[in-house]
């Protein structure tokens, strides 16, 4: 498939997964509640994930896409690969859209909890704790096909390494503190990433 195609499935799954975003951004700013983000390290850590996932799935994609400053580390795949990555991309949306509607305003690009948060156990999150790093790690693993370049390919599985390294840890220790023995429950009964078998 030709390396313009596949380009252009990977911008329009960036414009289709930040249009999915828009709801929640426009709830939010409209219900005026005060959001509350963890401090010190974690914040820390925090940066540190939300540089890498603008480096990987945006800036690296963007400069291979748009320029030829990368083109030394392209890679070259059997054509066959790139429909099992859409697939795999394309599923990766479809769990982003129902991870959203869940949410709904209790979504956040960032680490934080409102003092009105409630858990949300509804959906696709009464079988998966975290649907959207589970729909991340999907992109990252079509990426690399959709864009067959070292960097713009291999940055967003990077990425999404530190999401679950950095900010899950960090996430479920806020989730425990804000909801105790309810979140702990929850934990017992969901999978983190994929659904649990009873």
């Amino acid at each position: 498939m030709p390396r313009i195609t596949l380009s252009a499935i990977y911008l329009a799954g960036l414009l289709i997964a930040e249009g999915l975003r828009l709801p929640q951004r426009f709830s939010r700013a409209r219900s005026g509640e005060a959001w509350r983000r963890p401090g010190g390290r974690q914040r820390l850590g925090e940066a540190l994930v939300l540089a890498a996932v603008m480096a990987g799935i945006w800036i690296l994609p963007a400069v291979y896409i748009f320029t030829e400053w990368l083109r030394a580390l392209d890679y070259a795949l059997p054509g066959w690969t790139a429909w099992p990555a859409m697939v795999v991309f394309v599923l990766g949306l479809v769990l982003r859209l129902r991870a959203q509607t869940a949410l709904g305003r209790a979504w956040s690009p960032t680490i934080e909890i409102s003092d009105g948060h409630r858990l949300v156990t509804n959906g696709i999150y009464g079988r998966i704790r975290h649907p959207i790093y589970t729909s991340l790690v999907l992109w990252g693993a079509a990426q690399p096909f959709l864009l067959q370049n070292i960097l713009a390919g291999w940055g967003g599985a990077l990425a999404v390494a530190l999401i679950w390294l950095v900010r899950v840890p960090a996430e479920e220790k806020m989730m425990r503190e804000r909801f105790g023995e309810e979140y702990v429950r929850y934990m017992n009964r969901t999978g983190r990433a994929i659904p649990r078998m009873k």
